[in-house]
């Protein structure tokens, strides 16, 4: 695998995180860069600063798979500036189109992962799928709240939202929005407040790791019940892009039905979604082939 290759797949990792629904761990298992990535979490320990203290950068390089981990953050973070904030905009300019290409995408993804399972599946796994699935559905159905986080808060709130980066299907930002921590976040970051911002980090580093190696656990156990769960996971977070939704005046979701008049563009956008995601797909299999 080349570092273009490696970088790319940042890319689309970076920029995964931003949509509701599909994560970083989604586009990372789907091109087949999950285990290695999962492993580069799992030998973060303290040794690695005793070698950075002391200069021993090659040791620190081969532990962390320097060759694989530097392009692959060097894209997710280019993305972050840069598609996330694309992103954004798009959703206040024309919400009915980013929503309806969202939901195409996230069809697309759930189809690849379902691709990956389906042939091994055995009435316990079908029952996790349906497990995921519910759960969310429910999950994406809740009321935000609107709280002022304690200091304690915030190396919470950081590690409940980057875990969430390694699982399919859950939004970390999302997460946030739900438990009231997003809008004081967002002030963190504008005006500077350092204070806070250093904690949600510490707290995500924190919850970033655990998340890792409770995972590479987990799937050296059950690796096919919990991609099943997962992959019902991001069918069931369909119900948070629905392209024809509203915000009700506490800012909960209401899904809508389509009408004669709004029926068209998201279904158009959701189909380009659709064609681009299986399209990424396909080249992502060939690339494996060759």
């Amino acid at each position: 695998m080349t570092a273009l290759g490696i970088f790319l797949r940042g890319l689309a990792m970076g920029a995964a995180d931003a949509v509701p629904g599909v994560s970083g761990g989604t586009i990372a298992f789907l091109t087949g860069i999950y285990g290695r990535w999962l492993a580069v979490l799992t030998a973060l320990h303290p040794r690695c600063l005793r070698w950075l203290i002391h200069g021993q950068w090659a040791t620190l390089w081969r532990a962390l798979d320097g060759g694989f981990v530097l392009p692959l953050v060097c894209g997710i973070a280019v993305s972050l500036v840069s598609v996330a904030h694309l992103i954004t905009y798009g959703l206040d300019a024309w919400p009915e189109r980013i929503w309806g290409l969202f939901f195409g995408l996230v069809i697309a993804m759930g189809a690849g992962l379902l691709q990956h399972i389906r042939a091994r599946w055995q009435l316990s796994h079908v029952l996790w799928f349906l497990a995921g699935l519910l759960g969310s559905a429910l999950l994406a159905l809740l009321q935000p709240v609107t709280i002022a986080l304690a200091w304690w808060g915030w190396p919470l709130a950081g590690a409940l939202a980057l875990s969430a980066m390694l699982l399919p299907g859950i939004s970390g930002s999302f997460l946030l929005v739900l438990i009231g921590a997003y809008p004081g976040l967002m002030r963190a970051v504008t005006i500077p407040e350092w204070t806070t911002l250093g904690l949600f980090a510490l707290g995500g580093l924190c919850g970033l790791i655990a998340m890792a190696h409770l995972l590479r656990w987990i799937f050296a156990r059950a690796e096919l019940s919990v991609m099943s769960l997962l992959t019902g996971v991001v069918f069931g977070a369909l119900v948070r892009i629905w392209p024809w939704q509203s915000v009700d005046a506490v800012g909960g979701l209401m899904l809508e039905l389509p009408t004669s008049t709004t029926w068209l563009t998201p279904l158009i956008w959701s189909l380009i979604g659709l064609g681009g995601g299986l399209a990424l797909l396909r080249v992502n299999r060939q690339m494996e082939q060759s």
